[in-house]
């Protein structure tokens, strides 16, 4: 059977394929992406999964500095060879967006936040077993990755701040490590103190964690919002029906709203203050001790009780990461 062919349709088909295959070789290949968070997510994805308890014990231990890699971890870290790698990729970028959802508030889900806990165990385990090997350039160079990962986590809730902080700990410890081992190197030292001194973690701010945390919760403190605020306040502050009613009325959510609003406003300038460790810390234990008079006084500052983060233990956690 003859098969015969439209001039204008071969014409026309040939022109399309000249354009793509021009495009292809002009444009090369499409743009690797340009916020980290896409490369986490990636290197998340690539972490192989273990239900062996013992192994992820033994990654953090290693991480940590409890105990020496064994053969045993060594393995499982070549395993994760492609997670480490594109977390190496995605920390060189200077922009990372989790795509977390604010308007959410509360009910804001962070499901990424233990993985990039595990994920940062596993640089930290890898530069520990560099340096068991000699390796001390890469194994600093690996502690950097932990910092701008611990960067990338970033400062918009309390949360995400003291992952940062926690992964940064445990970054430090490792660099601290890997330098009681290494010969002296002042080439080196002068390289790591200037890598330090840019790293992401160093612009974190918790004032600004705090002012998103009083946001959120002032926004909740509204008539408008009272079926939610049942919802907090009978699983965090142990209330009866019969007492939170008594809360939200309209001027009782005010006072709430002014009160949360300068109980955060005492206690940012002593979280990122410069005074001596006990002096803040006081100060922090007297704002905690006048809100529990000013509830006494006034149930309506038990919504902001309810609501507010725990100012002492997140100045320790705060402190400790800046020793």
């Amino acid at each position: 059977m003859r098969t015969t062919m439209n001039p204008t349709r071969v014409v026309v088909t040939g022109v399309l394929l000249a354009v793509k295959i021009g495009t292809i070789s002009a444009g090369a290949l499409p743009p690797d992406p340009d916020n980290a968070a896409l490369l986490y997510y990636q290197a998340f994805l690539l972490v192989p999964q273990t239900d062996d308890r013992a192994i992820t014990d033994l990654v953090l231990n290693v991480a940590n500095g409890g105990v020496a890699p064994n053969e045993q971890v060594k393995e499982y870290l070549k395993k994760c060879r492609d997670a480490i790698d594109c977390a190496l990729a995605a920390s060189e970028l200077p922009h990372c967006n989790w795509g977390l959802r604010y308007s959410k508030g509360f009910s804001a889900a962070f499901p990424y936040l233990a993985q990039v806990r595990s994920l940062g165990r596993l640089i930290v385990a890898d530069a520990r077993i560099l340096a068991a090997e000699g390796n001390y350039r890469q194994a600093l160079e690996r502690c950097l990755v932990a910092h701008r990962l611990a960067g990338h986590v970033g400062d918009e809730t309390l949360i995400s701040l003291l992952v940062s902080i926690a992964i940064s700990a445990q970054a430090n410890k490792c660099v601290t490590a890997v330098l009681e081992r290494m010969p002296a190197d002042v080439d080196t030292l002068t390289w790591l103190k200037g890598q330090l001194a840019v790293a992401p973690i160093t612009k974190l701010n918790v004032n600004r964690a705090m002012a998103l945390e009083e946001e959120t919760s002032s926004r909740y403190l509204r008539p408008e919002r009272i079926g939610e605020l049942l919802t907090i306040l009978s699983e965090q502050a142990g209330m009866n029906a019969e007492e939170m009613r008594k809360l939200l009325d309209a001027p009782a959510l005010e006072r709430a709203r002014a009160y949360g609003s300068k109980y955060v406003g005492s206690a940012g300038p002593i979280l990122s203050g410069r005074a001596p460790y006990a002096e803040s810390y006081t100060q922090l234990q007297e704002l905690a001790k006048q809100m529990e008079q000013a509830a006494a006084q006034d149930p309506a500052i038990r919504l902001v009780q309810s609501l507010a983060p725990a100012m002492v233990r997140v100045y320790a956690l705060l402190t400790r990461h800046k020793a």
